[in-house]
């Protein structure tokens, strides 16, 4: 599940990649889905989001969010700058 294979640092706005996880690969939109899900939730509402949509298939990590290169391997199906 990408709940355990992406972990998220609030407050040093890092998403990386947990290599204890299931080790699957995700689209570049599940782990759009994924993001607006959790930042969704009335407790994490306060952190800035990380990620905005370009189009279906083109996405850019926005407010100083960054991704581990880890985490960037295990995407594929779309471009995230």
């Amino acid at each position: 599940m990408i709940t355990d294979d992406f972990k998220i640092d609030f407050e040093n706005k890092i998403i990386s990649y947990n290599s204890k996880g299931s080790g699957g690969d995700y689209t570049v939109n599940e782990l759009y889905s994924y993001l607006q899900d959790t930042f969704d939730e009335p407790i994490n509402m306060r952190y800035e989001i990380p990620i905005k949509a370009k189009s279906k298939r083109k996405y850019l990590l926005i407010n100083g969010w960054t991704i581990d290169k880890e985490g960037m391997a295990h995407l594929k199906g779309g471009t995230l700058a």
